[in-house]
């Protein structure tokens, strides 16, 4: 399942995503961040960064990876939310 919508990310959002990978290519993360945010199509996002398309789909893979466990966390916070909205939880 894709988490992630070429040209509907903001650059904020690709960016802190982004820290949360070992990606460090300026090139990738360039590539990455025109992507989805633009909606170019990933072929020319990695052309126009001069980067190869493999590398630039090993990216897309990771960052993916990564949204789908940030969505898991707010589906978690969310369900807590709703199930007890004004009190905190106690700890032992």
């Amino acid at each position: 399942m894709n988490h992630l919508l070429p040209g509907f990310e903001s650059k904020q959002r690709i960016e802190l995503l982004l820290s949360l990978t070992r990606i460090s290519s300026p090139e990738v993360i360039a590539a990455l961040t025109l992507h989805y945010t633009s909606a170019l199509p990933a072929e020319r996002a990695a052309a126009r960064h001069g980067i190869e398309l493999s590398n630039f789909m090993r990216g897309q893979k990771k960052l993916e990876q990564i949204a789908a466990t940030v969505e898991a966390i707010k589906a978690i916070d969310w369900a807590k939310l709703q199930s007890n909205p004004l009190q905190p939880k106690q700890v032992a």
